[in-house]
């Protein structure tokens, strides 16, 4: 006796495969993971991230009012930065930015350290 299983060929197979998850793709689904759940949701940048990018924008800041904005993302960002070691291997370049950084961490509480920070 023989049994025979019927198997598509392998680009058929893919083929709907593909044509099966087209439409999840249109809707911006992604699958992400050894689980396959769907990653809709935008996941929040890591912190280190986000205050490098508020940097940039702060730097490139025109208006008076995003600029204090930044300044005070920026600041909140700098105090788990610096408990996490942040400082302690990165520098910020930039003069201003570095005492503006500095001094929040001093008057917040955490100990800043100079070399990494100016």
């Amino acid at each position: 006796m023989t049994t025979h299983a019927h198997h598509a060929p392998l680009p058929a197979l893919m083929q709907r495969l593909a044509a099966a998850f087209r439409p999840l793709h249109a809707r911006g689904v992604q699958l992400d993971g050894p689980a396959h759940r769907p990653a809709i949701e935008h996941r929040s940048a890591p912190p280190l991230d986000r205050f490098v990018v508020r940097l940039r924008e702060l730097l490139a800041a025109t208006d008076e009012a995003t600029r204090r904005r930044l300044e005070r993302e920026v600041l909140e960002l700098a105090v788990p930065l610096q408990a996490a070691g942040v400082f302690d291997l990165l520098r910020i370049a930039h003069a201003p930015l570095a005492t503006m950084v500095a001094d929040h961490l001093a008057a917040t509480g955490s100990e800043p350290h100079r070399a990494a920070l100016g």
